[in-house]
């Protein structure tokens, strides 16, 4: 899906206008809210049955005039690619709208501060359930999470920090804020040419075993790799690292689980 969205947006990065990014990431972003409730037209966008010009004339009807001619464009190559699920292309289209803001946080030299930002927002919400409870609460709208939002990071977080982290907190479709978010900072680390490693270990790692660690995975992956650290003390010792679909795990409460299912037979 990544390769997809780069392929999507690939030809605008010598652009120089930022606001050209930001209007046709807001664009992706309210056509992911209506994609979410209109059930329907997900589905018709998302049916392979139909043809790419019956869809093309679709995406023109409802929403020429009313978003950029960027997000029309990109909206439909979205539409008339191949998925196998209409869930699979929301998600797609939230992607495109996400690596556009970031895109414009780029124009501004503003990816460092974003990409932090979003790894510390994560950090922040694993560590406190009640902040979880208030942006996944069912009872409370869209708006009303934004503005919580709002309230924690308003004039603390650059402007496309707020606006991804209010996105994906009135948009979750299933999700838990905290994948959410991580898979918003994975996405920035991207553009800086990172990848994020998960990290859960049983104490905190000092900074000294924190370098070594990114450095053995950097030279694994070919890339510069940035530790997301999890502290929890159920896993007894040794760490845990996910890459991606990746897991090394060599963690002593997993070892006493393979040990006792090798003695129960």
């Amino acid at each position: 899906m990544a390769a997809l969205q780069e392929s999507l947006v690939a030809r605008f990065t010598d652009s120089s206008e930022k606001s050209e990014f930001e209007a046709a990431g807001d664009g992706l972003f309210a056509v992911v809210g209506l994609l979410g409730e209109e059930r329907s037209l997900r589905a018709m966008l998302a049916d392979p049955a139909i043809g790419e010009g019956t869809k093309t004339e679709t995406i023109k009807t409802l929403f020429t005039g009313k978003v950029s001619d960027l997000t029309v464009e990109i909206l439909t190559n979205i539409a008339t690619s191949r998925w196998s699920s209409d869930n699979d292309m929301v998600d797609a289209t939230e992607e495109a709208a996400v690596t556009l803001i970031l895109m414009g946080a780029e124009v501004d030299g503003n990816i460092d501060r974003v990409e932090e930002e979003l790894f510390r927002f994560g950090r922040a919400i694993d560590a406190n359930p009640p902040l979880q409870m208030a942006l996944t609460d069912p009872a409370s709208s869209s708006a009303e999470k934004a503005g919580v939002v709002d309230v924690l990071l308003e004039g603390k977080a650059a402007p496309e920090t707020i606006t991804l982290v209010s996105h994906v907190a009135g948009s979750l479709r299933g999700r838990r804020i905290q994948d959410a978010v991580a898979r918003l900072s994975e996405l920035a680390a991207n553009r800086r040419g990172r990848i994020i490693a998960e990290v859960r270990c049983a104490v905190e790692l000092t900074d000294s075993q924190q370098e070594r660690l990114a450095a053995v995975l950097g030279t694994l992956h070919g890339r510069a790799v940035e530790l997301n650290i999890e502290v929890d003390p159920a896993v007894i010792g040794g760490i845990e690292v996910r890459v991606g679909d990746e897991v090394i795990d060599g963690t002593a409460a997993t070892k006493l689980e393979q040990a006792r299912r090798k003695l129960a037979g």
